[in-house]
């Protein structure tokens, strides 16, 4: 198995947990747990799709090294079509471990499972179709 057909698995197992968290969280905005499950189901996501991307393009031979690098070459080879959409998916990675402040916490898991779940499901879909590539 190649690394990359490893980590779009991995991204795959992951997006199941971030897809039954985001519907939680959805159906029940109070519950500490959905809250909780969905900040960590969508760091790993989220850390394994850049990750997915950074593979593709190394295998296209492209070589990149950090999150923003590599969604920025990933949307100039139009591997992905909403470059500042992923830039703000790293951002609020980046947010999920730092941020205190509820409201802002409130507003950062609405986007969490409305945006970002859609613009990583848009993604797994287009994994399915490299998959093995």
């Amino acid at each position: 198995m190649s690394r990359l057909s490893e980590r779009i698995e991995n991204f795959n197992n992951a997006f199941e947990l971030y897809k039954e968290m985001c519907s939680g969280y959805i159906s029940d905005k109070k519950n500490n747990a959905y809250r909780l499950g969905l900040a960590q189901s969508f760091e790993i996501v989220s850390e394994l799709g850049w990750k997915v991307l950074k593979d593709y393009l190394f295998q296209e031979g492209i070589d990149v090294r950090t999150p923003k690098e590599t969604i920025k070459e990933a949307f100039q080879k139009e591997v992905i079509k909403n470059g500042q959409t992923w830039i703000d998916i790293i951002d609020a990675r980046n947010l999920t471990s730092h941020e205190y402040n509820t409201d802002k916490v409130n507003i950062l898991l609405e986007s969490i499972s409305s945006i970002y779940y859609q613009e990583l499901s848009e993604f797994k879909n287009w994994l399915g179709t490299i998959d093995g590539k």
